[in-house]
């Protein structure tokens, strides 16, 4: 692909969701997509994402944290996959740079519904800047034909929806921050 642009990406938060984005940008790599940069407290998670990103010939330049990525100014694209009660600050120091980003956040946006509409207004007031949460699976046909099922109606008025995904319950996380509502925000936003 020489002389053709290069949309450079970044990646916020490499554990095993930040991985699998490492790994699922490089699939598109012939679409003039490369993963320059991550950023990362957790040293572990770190090498694990380096050794993955060598194994496919891309250099990474890596940072502790994401602030010192935005600095630098090397992405166009940055993908937050941190843990979810990280995403508000995180969301907020992007839109307040100086240089506007094209963000995809893992779900949820934020932990708590005032977060949430703090970034949601912040991010209208930079139309120079595109922020998208994941939500891949709201779009999956189960689950596409459950919402349209929900909102036609003929079930009265549902109060609460479960749904079980097919992995092991309580993935090991960095500080098993996943087993507490708190840091998911589980109990506190809708589901639709």
């Amino acid at each position: 692909m020489a002389g053709a642009i290069v949309v450079k990406y970044g990646i916020i938060g490499v554990g095993m969701m930040g991985r699998e984005h490492l790994v699922n940008l490089y699939h598109l790599r012939t679409q003039g997509v490369a993963v320059v940069a991550i950023a990362d407290p957790h040293l572990p998670s770190q090498q694990l994402a380096l050794d993955l990103a060598h194994s496919f010939g891309w250099p990474l330049k890596v940072f502790s944290g994401h602030q010192e990525l935005l600095d630098i100014g090397l992405c166009d694209v940055l993908v937050v996959s941190t843990p979810n009660m990280t995403h508000h600050r995180i969301l907020m120091d992007i839109i307040n740079h100086s240089k506007p980003h094209r963000v995809l956040v893992e779900k949820p946006l934020c932990t708590t519904i005032s977060h949430c509409k703090e970034v949601v207004n912040a991010a209208r007031k930079r139309p120079d800047i595109l922020v998208q949460v994941r939500l891949e699976y709201r779009y999956m046909p189960p689950v596409a034909k459950l919402i349209e099922i929900v909102k036609g109606g003929n079930l009265g008025q549902v109060r609460k929806v479960a749904i079980r995904e097919h992995q092991f319950p309580f993935l090991v996380k960095v500080n098993n921050w996943n087993r507490f509502n708190i840091n998911s925000g589980r109990e506190v936003l809708p589901l639709l």
